[in-house]
């Protein structure tokens, strides 16, 4: 009897060690170059793309401005809804649409924080939209507000932290998207 109970928990200890799903590991690939070919919008990296959003299937969309010389915006969307909210959107607005009061507003009901030393002026912070889901976004703006540059990434990409890859998607793109038009 004692043997048989035994082989009874063993089993029951192997049949649920096999059958217990983990989560899977943490995504911690680098974004890499953010700029890297293919590209989407013509600037922005497919790969990249892919690993913050998590979407393999996705419908891109760019607009520029300066009557089609430079970079507008991109809405990054999933294929088979292209209707839904974007996985990613970078824009770049000239002159900021919203206020220095505006920015510190938002910052301050967002929680925002400032970005790391060498990217400001800006901030990052994450907020739910209107259907309830997550977002994490960066508003960086030149010293005179001149232009905003706003990046926003639906959180949910497994493993991914949506709002440093915002960051990341900044860093690289602000010496492209803020610098003083040529």
């Amino acid at each position: 009897m004692k043997n048989r109970s035994l082989l009874i928990m063993a089993v029951l200890t192997l049949t649920t060690a096999c059958s217990s799903s983990s989560a899977p590991p943490p995504d911690d690939r680098p974004l890499g170059d953010v700029t890297a070919m293919p590209r989407e919008c013509e600037l922005i990296s497919a790969d990249a793309i892919k690993i913050a959003t998590g979407l393999n299937d996705y419908s891109a969309h760019g607009t520029k401005i300066d009557m089609g010389r430079r970079f507008g915006s991109c809405s990054v969307s999933a294929e088979l809804d292209p209707e839904s909210d974007q996985g990613l959107l970078i824009e770049v607005f000239e002159p900021s649409p919203i206020s220095p009061e505006g920015l510190a507003n938002t910052k301050v009901t967002t929680q925002g924080n400032d970005l790391p030393e060498g990217l400001g002026p800006g901030f990052a912070a994450r907020r739910k939209n209107a259907q309830d889901q997550g977002l994490a976004f960066v508003y960086g703006w030149t010293a005179g507000y001149e232009r905003l540059l706003s990046i926003n990434i639906m959180e949910g990409a497994p493993g991914r932290d949506s709002l440093a890859d915002a960051i990341e998607f900044f860093r690289q793109l602000k010496p492209l998207l803020l610098a003083p038009p040529e």
